[in-house]
């Protein structure tokens, strides 16, 4: 755990409070609680001198930890050597060949990656790359499935409160149930130009399919000429124990989509697929471009923070996420009326509660824990830490868990 001093006053924070609401344009409303000080592996540090288990990684970012210092002395090498130089092909970046060798190294046959800045980034050139590719008009995807938020992506994911204020999107998308077969089959055609899917819903709620899901969907897609896009911009970079979810199930997709945690903290994406695939992308030239996808400096930390995790962190994140999910199981048998699921794999877990899990948020919050919630799944808590994170410090936020649990049990009345 870090402890520095704090780097500003309670006057100075209250002044970055005020201007980044004066300033900066807001989704979320309200003022913000915290102003960042520091981050260190799995903890924030706030100006008020406080330290928060950080149990979210920043939505699913820092896989690596905060600031790791083999990532963080990458990104000091390169930034004094140089940030950016994109001049239309002239140029060979030698960062982006071997962030990109790597990607490729633990895709599974997909031999090629185009580099992007974000999730949403790279979900658009996926569904591009798709249509150009089979000249074909509709998409399929998943009930509380999330792709982003860009017109593309918005328009495969699912949910209406996001979606109806930004229509009309994509015109040919067909919904259906996630983890159902028989309705995927009776909306994938011949007009199908991929299915999208994530192998784990991450915003649906940390739902793991059954083990027939994806290679149904494989074997779907096959049927009808269509394209297998998984989106593994939460799943990727070793978050379930693999290096991407959807090798749990033995599954090749056509593309992958990544982001997040590819960075090592820095925007960061890829989408993956097979070289003929990516071909449809030279005629005419420029058929997708992108300024700032692969940027150097990126690329530097996110090759830092590929040879960390290849360094034994899948083994650490199994182990560690087996102790997780006992912890919680341990939870769910004390509390049995309160908490009523347990799911997830490796890092990446949730658990269900009878209640609005809002309130165990703050709660958590103000004991020095941070997780995340899930919009419009009341009852579902997020878990999903830095990679790096001990077992010791497992055991701390399900001992702060606990006590939140308990106080809850005693005012609904719910035996513990």
């Amino acid at each position: 755990m870090i402890d520095p001093a704090p780097t500003m006053t309670e006057a100075e924070a209250d002044s970055y409070r005020d201007r980044f609401v004066a300033h900066l344009s807001q989704t979320v409303p309200g003022r913000k609680e915290f102003v960042v000080a520091s981050a260190s592996g799995c903890w924030v540090t706030t100006t008020d001198g406080r330290s928060y288990l950080d149990m979210t990684s920043g939505i699913g970012v820092a896989n690596v930890g905060h600031c790791h210092p083999d990532v963080v002395a990458a990104i000091t090498a390169q930034a004094a050597r140089y940030s950016h130089v994109n001049v239309y092909g002239r140029f060979v970046v030698p960062e982006q060949v071997e962030m990109v060798e790597r990607l490729v190294s633990v895709a599974g046959g997909l031999d090629m990656a185009y580099l992007t800045s974000s999730g949403a980034e790279s979900t658009e050139c996926a569904l591009k790359l798709a249509r150009k590719h089979t000249g074909r008009p509709k998409f399929v995807a998943f009930e509380r499935s999330y792709h982003g938020r860009t017109l593309g992506a918005l328009s495969v994911s699912w949910r209406e409160e996001w979606r109806k204020p930004f229509e009309p999107l994509l015109e040919e998308v067909a919904f259906a149930p996630y983890d159902d077969l028989a309705a995927a089959a009776a909306v994938i055609d011949e007009h199908t130009a991929a299915v999208i899917v994530e192998p784990i819903q991450g915003e649906g709620g940390i739902r793991v399919p059954s083990d027939d899901f994806l290679p149904g969907l494989r074997r779907l897609c096959d049927e009808a000429g269509a394209l297998l896009i998984i989106d593994e911009v939460q799943g990727g970079m070793g978050r379930s124990g693999q290096w991407f979810a959807h090798q749990h199930w033995g599954v090749l997709p056509d593309i992958i989509t990544t982001a997040k945690a590819v960075g090592g903290g820095l925007p960061l994406g890829a989408v993956l697929a097979r070289s003929e695939v990516f071909e449809t992308f030279t005629d005419p030239p420029l058929s997708h471009l992108t300024t700032m996808g692969g940027n150097p400096v990126a690329c530097a930390a996110g090759i830092a923070a590929f040879d960390i995790i290849a360094d034994g962190l899948l083994d650490h994140v199994d182990s560690v996420g087996e102790h997780l999910r006992g912890a919680l199981r341990g939870l769910a048998a004390d509390f049995g009326g309160l908490v009523v699921d347990v799911r997830g794999k490796g890092l990446w877990n949730a658990i269900e509660l009878s209640v609005d899990a809002n309130p165990v948020v703050r709660r958590l919050q103000e004991l020095g824990v941070l997780v995340g919630s899930v919009l419009n799944q009341s009852g579902t808590i997020r878990i999903m830490p830095p990679l790096v994170i001990s077992v010791a410090e497992v055991d701390q936020f399900v001992a702060a868990l606990r006590t939140v649990l308990a106080a809850v049990a005693a005012q609904e009345g719910t035996a513990a």
